[in-house]
């Protein structure tokens, strides 16, 4: 990854892992204070969440971190950065975890910045959108790549717009958290695939004019587009599972209803 110390770096390039496992304390602590008063909380969710931390913490760590030199490690390392860690986040559904642990104003304070207009901004597909993939063609075919090796804070920004933007993205599209407006089934697989036509001109305008200007860039085109097919089919998985389930609750429930009003 951009920024990365070379190859045989010392203990501090295993420094990231410190605020990831504290993310996962924080996170299995709030799934242990639900049970522990009863409540549930699907196992799937925390599997993900510990996924995702995990695939995250892959990535910025050796041995993917120690191979900055090496470009298709790089692209190895965006993808679980940038696409593969997010969705796992979005399908753990952290702020709903976060209101149902929380105190009531807290949980207020919370509800509030969730239905802001900033927020509502944020999570309208076609700006989730803009976000995601444009900030990977401004990284990959602008200057921006070479910025970021130079300048750590510059390397910091472009990691934490990546995971926050692919983390956008995915739970507009395919997360388990409530959102103001997420757009319907139809709505959803446009955006996906409007996502993926975008993922794949990238790489192939990366591979057909090689940038950004360094060895390898070609064969780290093709792990990008190839790794990104199957992000995306995961994550249309996931939004065609989510569909499935809504509409069997919905079909259980007037069943349900249709047998009471027999009954009557």
């Amino acid at each position: 990854m951009p920024g990365m110390a070379p190859a045989g770096a010392s203990a501090a390039s295993w420094l990231p892992l410190v605020p990831i496992a504290v993310v996962a304390a924080l996170y299995l602590a709030g799934v242990r204070r639900l049970l522990r008063r009863g409540d549930r909380w699907p196992v799937a969710r925390t599997t993900a969440a510990v996924g995702g931390l995990a695939v995250l913490g892959a990535a910025l760590v050796p041995p993917v971190a120690s191979h900055p030199d090496v470009f298709a490690v790089h692209a190895v390392g965006h993808l679980l950065m940038a696409m593969a860690a997010p969705l796992l986040f979005a399908l753990s559904a952290p702020l709903t975890l976060l209101l149902r642990t929380v105190p009531m104003p807290a949980r207020r304070r919370v509800l509030a910045v969730v239905h802001s207009r900033a927020a509502r901004l944020l999570t309208w597909a076609p700006v989730a959108l803009l976000l995601e993939v444009g900030g990977m063609y401004a990284f990959y075919l602008t200057p921006l790549f070479g910025l970021a090796h130079e300048h750590a804070w510059v390397d910091l920004g472009v990691r934490t717009h990546m995971v926050l933007g692919g983390w956008l993205f995915s739970t507009v599209v395919a997360g388990r958290d409530p959102l103001p407006h997420r757009p319907r089934l139809p709505g959803t697989l446009l955006v996906l695939l409007l996502a993926g036509a975008a993922h794949g001109v990238l790489a192939k305008l990366m591979y057909a004019h090689g940038l950004p200007a360094v060895p390898g860039v070609e064969l780290g085109a093709q792990v990008m587009f190839a790794g990104g097919d199957l992000v995306e089919l995961a994550m249309a998985a996931a939004v065609m599972s989510a569909w499935y389930a809504r509409e069997g609750r919905a079909q259980r429930r007037a069943e349900g209803r249709a047998v009471m009003r027999a009954a009557l």
